[in-house]
C-alpha cells in the first residue's frame, strides 16, 4: 500500500499513489509531501525504484529488510533508516527506510511499523491544521523520536527479565539455567545498546545539518535534542544492567567455588574415616 501526505499552505490531503505518473503530479499540487509505502507490490517498488535512481544494491537492502549504516546520498535525496525493536520472546528490529530531500519524503516499512507511523501522521495532522510550519524534516524528526520512545520501552522490558533472573539467582544461585539467561540478556543488552547508539549519532548529524538535502527546522532541533537525552539516560541504564548480570555471574562463581569446597570437605572426611578404619583393620591384625 502507497499513501500520499501532501501539504499545500494550512491543507492537507492523504491520497493513494498508483503509478509514476501521478507521482510526477505530486509536486505541482503540494507545497511538499509524504509518501507512506508499507510492503510496496511490484507496481509501488518500480514507484520507490525511480525515487532510488534504480540504485540496485540499496533496493536490495530494502527488499531484505536490511538497516542503511549511517545515511547514503543519492544525487538529489538522502536515504538512510530508521530502526523499530520489538521485544516479545526475542529482540526483533524492523527498518523504516526514508529518502528525503526538501521537498519530499518516502517511507518503505512492514506493518510492524505501524504504530509510530501513525503516531506521525497524527501529529502532522495536528501541526497543519495549527498553522505550524512543516516539512520533510518534520516528519523525519518525529519519526526518529517516537521510534527511539518505542525503543526506549524494550530497556524498561530488559530491567524486567533481569529482576526477575536476579531473584532466581538468589533462590537456586547454582543452577546451569540462570547462567544461560545471563548470557542471552547480555547479547540483548549489547544488540539494544549499539541500536541505540546508532540512533543518537543520526539525530546528532540531522540535528547538525550534516545530513545531504535535508533542511533542518529549528523546532525539529529542539525535540532531537530532548531524544538524545532520553537516549543517552537509557544508555546509562543498560551499563548500569549489564553490570547487574556480571553481579550475577559472579554469584554463580561463588556458587559454584563453595560447592567445589563443601565436595572437598566431604571427600576429605571419607578418607579420613577410610585411614581411620584402615588403621584399625590393621591393629587388629597384628593383635592376633
Amino acid at each position: 500500500m502507497m499513501w500520499v501526505y501532501g501539504v499545500k499552505g494550512k491543507k492537507m490531503r492523504a491520497l493513494d499513489l498508483i503509478s509514476l505518473e501521478e507521482l510526477k503530479t505530486l509536486a505541482k499540487k503540494f507545497d511538499w509531501f509524504w509518501i507512506d509505502c508499507m510492503e510496496p507490490d511490484p507496481n509501488e517498488s518500480e514507484v520507490i525504484s525511480s525515487l532510488l535512481h534504480h540504485e540496485q544494491k540499496i533496493l536490495e537492502n530494502i527488499k531484505g529488510g536490511k538497516p542503511i549504516p549511517r545515511y547514503k546520498k543519492l544525487s538529489d535525496c538522502t536515504i538512510l533508516s530508521i530502526s523499530v525493536v520489538t521485544f516479545q520472546n526475542d529482540l526483533k528490529t524492523y527498518p523504516i527506510y526514508a529518502i528525503i530531500n526538501e521537498k519530499k519524503l518516502l517511507t518503505v516499512r512492514n506493518k510492524d511499523t505501524f504504530s509510530p507511523v501513525e503516531y506521525v501522521i497524527q501529529t502532522l495532522q495536528d501541526c497543519v491544521s495549527e498553522a505550524e510550519e512543516t516539512g520533510p524534516s518534520f516528519v523525519l524528526s518525529e519519526l526518529l523520536r517516537e521510534a527511539a520512545n518505542r525503543n526506549l520501552d524494550v530497556v524498561m522490558k530488559l530491567r524486567e527479565m533481569i529482576e526477575r533472573v536476579e531473584e532466581e539467582a538468589m533462590a537456586k544461585p547454582s543452577r546451569k539455567a540462570v547462567i544461560n539467561k545471563v548470557f542471552t540478556l547480555k547479547r540483548r543488552i549489547a544488540m539494544l545498546y549499539r541500536l541505540l547508539c546508532s540512533e543518537e549519532q543520526l539525530m546528532s548529524s540531522l540535528k547538525d545539518g550534516l545530513i545531504p538535502n535535508v533542511k533542518i527546522q529549528e523546532k525539529c532541533v529542539l525535540s532531537l535534542e530532548d531524544a538524545m537525552n532520553n537516549i543517552s539516560r537509557e544508555l546509562e541504564f543498560l551499563n548500569s544492567y549489564d553490570s547487574a548480570l556480571d553481579g550475577i555471574l559472579r554469584l554463580q562463581d561463588l556458587s559454584m567455588i563453595h560447592g567445589v569446597e563443601r565436595t572437598l570437605i566431604y571427600l576429605t572426611i571419607i578418607i579420613v574415616i577410610m585411614n581411620v578404619i584402615l588403621i584399625v583393620l590393621e591393629l587388629g591384625f597384628f593383635s592376633h
